[in-house]
């Protein structure tokens, strides 16, 4: 009886009162707000994270900055000087280095959100929360690691240019690597849900994304197609395509954007991440029991 009278006042200690079902779904606005109020934990997870991906090589995090220049440099040689992409475009280095490190950086979004619940899988079967936080917070990462390749490129594109100045335009570039940030959280969103409960899409996703290297202009210009007008609409359309152009006229050619060029890519950077966010949460509570 006295055991008994033990045990009942140690479990009165305990207040369950703020425990929360791991598999728990709140109502959206419901589950932004709680987003927000983890913002100060996704920044310091994503810069606990940046810049780690050579700290166990001897080079450790110059390869951040060689890996993207190598694959440049490889690029030049073999469309530049083998395939003669560069036929037509004054500044293909430039050219090529913007496309190559801005390419990389969308994408990564539906490389680094291919399997991303599973490898978070401990934090995620551990803690109730909102799960977003994890691909948003490596989203948050791939922004830090990407902040000095993208510096270099626009250096070497403003390098190669024949006629080097500084223009105003180059201020630009900071909204336009927002919105491919934007963007690229709302491909990684899509991508995080659909590789939990469906691991072959992994595959898929590795094909869109050699699809998209070919049709976003990285190596050539859209004009190399003049007389295929279905080739030259697929690209022309491509947001990655647009961003890649974005980010080229303001580097390159110095000169702002059309209002029309602004709100298309406005456009599908608000809406990826929004379509993202709502196709996440609506697998919110079916997560824990899929990993």
């Amino acid at each position: 009886m006295k055991e008994s009278e033990d045990r009942q006042s140690v479990l009165n200690l305990v207040d369950a009162s703020n425990l929360r079902d791991l598999n728990a779904r709140f109502s959206f606005v419901s589950y932004c707000t709680k987003l927000w109020q983890r913002r100060s934990f996704i920044n310091a997870d994503a810069r606990s994270r940046a810049l780690s991906s050579g700290r166990e090589t001897f080079l450790g995090n110059v390869w951040i900055l060689l890996n993207p220049l190598l694959q440049v440099l490889l690029y030049v040689l073999v469309f530049g000087i083998v395939l003669k992409t560069n036929r037509g475009i004054e500044n293909f280095v430039g050219f090529l280095v913007i496309g190559v490190t801005f390419f990389g950086f969308i994408t990564q979004g539906l490389t680094s959100g291919s399997g991303l619940l599973q490898s978070s899988k401990s934090m995620i079967t551990s803690f109730s929360f909102p799960k977003a936080a994890v691909p948003l917070s490596r989203s948050l990462r791939n922004c830090y690691d990407t902040i000095v390749p993208a510096l270099v490129a626009i250096v070497i594109a403003l390098a190669f240019e024949p006629s080097f100045k500084v223009s105003w335009t180059l201020l630009l570039t900071i909204p336009i690597f927002c919105l491919m940030a934007i963007f690229s959280t709302g491909l990684m969103l899509i991508a995080a849900r659909m590789t939990t409960f469906i691991p072959d899409t992994k595959s898929l996703f590795n094909l869109v994304n050699r699809g998209l290297f070919f049709l976003s202009g990285i190596f050539f210009s859209v004009e190399r197609f003049d007389g295929h007008i279905v080739v030259q609409n697929v690209m022309t359309y491509n947001p990655v395509y647009q961003y890649l152009t974005a980010m080229r006229e303001v580097v390159m050619s110095q000169s702002s954007l059309s209002l029309g060029n602004w709100a298309y890519i406005t456009v599908w950077s608000v809406a990826t991440f929004i379509l993202g966010l709502v196709y996440f949460w609506g697998g919110e509570e079916r997560y824990v029991n899929h990993l």
